[in-house]
């Protein structure tokens, strides 16, 4: 067994907070899918300098850069609620995982370590495509992006996170791809691991200087923690 390196002296993780879509959910190339669907209904040719603006935001939070960026003449509520219809009929089928996502969570839940889906995602939306990948058996908590009233990248959904499992979010484990995500977790105080998504086209940089740990797959994360793969 490898020495722990995020949790140091013999300590671990009391409690994991985990963003859900790019993380436990490989659903974040299908947001960006049925975000261009929608822009070419709408004939939006600057799309791709939308998006990256969205990632890791809930509702609130899309409604303003839509204010900011869409032309003046679109509805942004029905824009909005177009892009999340398309996203929803693409899920409507299955809703699939990150490789690696389930067992992670189901090595976190053997050892007795309490997980909360910290997620800019509505609540219900979200709780329900956790079930449907089967994934809510192993969680205590789930922290929509409606249930802040400030969502990432400030830290409210992280510590409201914490303070759902009942830790000092000091001693939490995060787990992020999105920047905001990052920067939510590490304004929050906890501990913070990057998962970058591929699909997000991001780049790193200054925010990869507010984690703990930067890491291509969820696999990486046993050596940080000094686990083999046995529970």
């Amino acid at each position: 067994m490898m020495t722990q390196k995020l949790f140091p002296n013999g300590r671990f993780p009391l409690a994991l907070l985990s963003d859900m879509d790019g993380v436990l959910l490989d659903t974040e190339r299908l947001s960006k899918k049925s975000f261009d669907v929608v822009t070419d209904d709408y004939n939006i040719t600057n799309a791709g300098f939308i998006f990256p603006n969205l990632i890791g935001l809930n509702q609130a939070g899309h409604l303003s850069v839509f204010r900011e960026m869409l032309p003046s003449h679109i509805d942004i509520a029905a824009f909005d609620s177009a892009w999340k219809s398309i996203f929803l009929a693409m899920v409507a089928d299955g809703v699939p995982i990150k490789y690696g996502a389930k067992g992670l969570l189901a090595h976190f839940h053997g050892r007795g370590i309490p997980i909360a889906v910290v997620t800019s995602t509505g609540r219900k939306k979200a709780e329900d495509l956790l079930a449907r990948a089967g994934l809510d058996c192993y969680l205590d908590a789930v922290i929509g992006g409606d249930d802040v009233r400030r969502g990432k990248p400030d830290a409210e959904p992280y510590l409201k996170g914490a303070k759902a499992l009942g830790q000092q979010i000091e001693a939490c484990l995060v787990l992020e791809d999105s920047d905001n995500g990052v920067r939510a977790a590490h304004a929050a105080g906890a501990v913070v691991v990057h998962i970058p998504d591929p699909s997000l086209g991001q780049n790193g940089g200054e925010v990869d200087l507010m984690c703990d740990a930067v890491i291509t797959a969820i696999d990486g994360l046993y050596p940080l923690l000094g686990w083999d793969r046995a529970v």
